[in-house]
């Protein structure tokens, strides 16, 4: 397996994760097609037959929220290897990033369970966010533990 340095693991993330704004904004600017275009598609990926200009609003609306909560854990998620970079890891600092990024992750899949009204895949994607904010709120919890064992020893020396 191919294994790189700490160093360069937290410069290619940041490389990432500002490829990742630059997607954000390519989507942000082309939501509007694309959530209509969404709407149109028949059988399995919709759940309803005929749609009214409401139910264009409302997925949209939706699609904005969506992308905000991206924005925003794209955002957390840049800070914290910011401060993995200056290797300030165990701090309450970091655990606040985290707990933000859990929360963004949690959002975005009550606004996907939302949609099953319009999109029966969207109780898929719904699952895998609110899982995935789960498994960072684990994480978060971790991390904030280790940053209370870190202090409490810092204190004793």
């Amino acid at each position: 397996m191919l294994k790189i340095s700490g160093k360069a693991s937290v410069n290619l993330s940041l490389i990432i994760s500002g490829a990742f704004f630059a997607v954000l904004a390519v989507v942000g600017a082309f939501l509007p097609p694309i959530a209509k275009a969404l709407l149109k598609f028949p059988g399995e990926i919709t759940s309803r037959v005929e749609t009214t200009a409401t139910d264009n609003l409302l997925v949209l609306i939706a699609a904005y929220f969506i992308l905000a909560l991206a924005v925003l854990a794209n955002i957390l998620l840049f800070t914290l290897l910011l401060q993995v970079k200056a290797e300030n890891v165990f701090s309450k600092k970091s655990v606040s990033l985290i707990r933000g990024i859990s929360w963004c992750s949690i959002g975005v899949g009550v606004v996907f369970a939302m949609l099953t009204y319009y999109f029966t895949l969207s109780a898929v994607i719904a699952f895998a966010a609110l899982f995935l904010g789960l498994c960072v709120r684990v994480v978060k919890n971790v991390i904030e533990k280790a940053t209370e064992i870190k202090n409490e020893n810092d204190l004793t020396v």
